[in-house]
């Protein structure tokens, strides 16, 4: 059934203007369940303003149990929160990270139509309206490196600069990864913590130690401290699937179009 547009009555403007004074935008159900029950006699009265408030677009459903209230009809969605806000909204026990970090940090200036997270939770994905939410599952150890930011509806956990080019090692290999990744120490080198980075970098391990250390040798940064955690190591690993040229030192392989 298409969803029908309607004007609010003051009884119901009253209620939501409530919500979100004492909610925010983003609300579960048990949150509108109280607000009602001292308007609605019973559960199922409750239930039944609810979805009328849904049919007529003042609601949109996130997930099973939570919602966007809109404050402007004429538009149709939940476009003025930020996916931000709504991934921390659908999983409170999670950082958003990756470029979506960066570009919060005005590090990464292209459109993003996806929001990338990290959780310890279950890795899942959600595609709403136009947007796209990801969320990567990470260890425990490993959930780290993030603040709370205040955003459009509220706060919101954001990965460092340092743990978004992590987590983006960590989580992928792809050639345009590793390019950004490279690019983005580069152009900010003056604005990355590099202490922080080659601790953070130990903990996830010794292909992370391995990569970063190329990376930062390259840069130019002392990695003497970085190196003992792999010294005397014979293993290897790789940049990427297509990387030939081998560094004996971090041994790793790379690419000389990309590592430059």
């Amino acid at each position: 059934m298409a969803t029908k547009y309607t004007i609010l009555s003051k009884k119901d403007a009253k209620l939501l203007e409530e919500a979100i004074v004492r909610y925010g935008r983003i609300i579960t159900f048990k949150q509108l369940q109280k607000l009602l029950k001292d308007v609605y006699e019973s559960n199922q009265a409750i239930r039944n303003r609810i979805s009328f408030l849904i049919k007529s677009g003042w609601l949109v459903r996130i997930k099973n149990g939570l919602y966007v209230i809109i404050t402007d009809i004429s538009s149709l969605s939940f476009n003025d929160i930020s996916g931000l806000s709504i991934a921390q909204a659908l999983n409170r026990d999670s950082y958003i990270s990756f470029e979506n970090a960066l570009q919060h940090y005005g590090m990464f200036d292209q459109m993003l139509t996806t929001v990338d997270a990290v959780t310890y939770k279950r890795a899942r994905k959600y595609n709403m309206q136009s947007i796209k939410i990801r969320f990567f599952k990470i260890k425990k150890g490993l959930y780290f490196g993030f603040n709370r930011q205040r955003s459009d509806v509220g706060l919101v956990n954001i990965a460092s600069r340092e743990k978004a080019l992590l987590d983006m090692l960590y989580f992928r290999s792809g050639n345009y990864n590793i390019s950004l990744i490279w690019e983005k120490m580069k152009e900010y080198k003056q604005d990355i913590d590099l202490l922080f980075l080659k601790k953070s970098a130990i903990k996830f391990g010794i292909g992370t130690i391995r990569k970063m250390g190329l990376l930062l040798d390259t840069l130019g940064v002392n990695t003497e401290d970085l190196y003992l955690h792999i010294a005397g190591n014979r293993g290897y690993d790789r940049m990427t699937k297509e990387s030939r040229i081998f560094n004996s030192k971090w041994r790793v392989y790379f690419d000389d179009k990309i590592i430059i």
